[in-house]
């Protein structure tokens, strides 16, 4: 662990999302902890999200209100200032579960895990709708069917040092690709059955619009490419059908848009 005794830092990226980040900032600041510290990245936000941050700079261990060129970028900015040795994004609306849930989790961590991954409880309009479990083992298959919920994952700091930071190129799957990547590697995980936080399932990443179909498309075909048929090639094309069905009606719509 780190010589200053900081053993996660928490990360909150937000923009323009003032009543969200004041429900993440409470949710962290409730329960201090000497060995968590928290920053926050913000976009240069326009709405009440500076007076916030302003309000409780004095419990963040940096933050920053600048215009930048999406999320990632922001993550990145936060991983570089960051001292802990665990990360965890909770990004603005995103909450801790409990006052425990940090507790709990500092608890579970050591020098031989890099990815430790919890439980988080998906919520619609502030009602529970599902809790999701990590999948067991980190592996391509396992990703290519699921990913990992950031809001609940703890990764090693050293693993960006060693294997570099979110493609910005990527304005909403980045996550994604970094996952698949790191399978590349020996990495150690585990999974755990703590519910860490909580989640309202219209973010950013829940909008399934053109540009995130696009987006998952070329980080599934990166990381598929090869794949033999298979009984795991049907699951993962089903687990995919909506995907692949977007991707055959744009192929459609070309093709008629040509012929005319």
């Amino acid at each position: 662990m780190e010589q200053i005794g900081i053993q996660l830092s928490i990360i909150t990226v937000n923009l323009n999302n003032a009543k969200g980040l004041s429900n993440t900032i409470e949710s962290v600041l409730k329960h201090p902890n000497p060995a968590v510290e928290f920053l926050v990245m913000d976009g240069g936000s326009i709405d009440e999200s500076l007076a916030l941050i302003i309000g409780v700079a004095d419990k963040l261990s940096y933050w920053v209100s600048e215009r930048d060129s999406g999320i990632y970028a922001a993550m990145s900015k936060g991983i570089e200032k960051a001292r802990g040795s665990y990360l965890l994004f909770l990004n603005s609306g995103d909450t801790l579960v409990d006052d425990q849930s940090l507790t709990e989790l500092l608890s579970l961590l050591d020098d031989h895990t890099d990815i430790l991954s919890c439980c988080i409880r998906v919520e619609r309009n502030g009602l529970a709708d599902e809790l999701r479990s990590p999948i067991k083992k980190f592996s391509l298959q396992n990703l290519l069917m699921d990913s990992l919920p950031h809001q609940s994952t703890l990764i090693k700091r050293s693993l960006f040092l060693e294997h570099g930071c979110y493609d910005e190129g990527f304005r909403i799957a980045a996550d994604w690709d970094f996952w698949l990547r790191l399978t590349r590697y020996p990495i150690r995980y585990r999974h755990s059955e703590l519910v860490l936080s909580r989640m309202e399932k219209e973010g950013l990443g829940a909008i399934m619009n053109n540009h995130h179909y696009r987006e998952r498309l070329l980080i599934f075909g990166r990381y598929a490419k090869g794949l033999k048929p298979n009984f795991f090639f049907l699951r993962l094309m089903y687990r995919n059908r909506n995907l692949l069905a977007w991707y055959l009606r744009k192929l459609l719509v070309t093709s008629i848009l040509k012929k005319h």
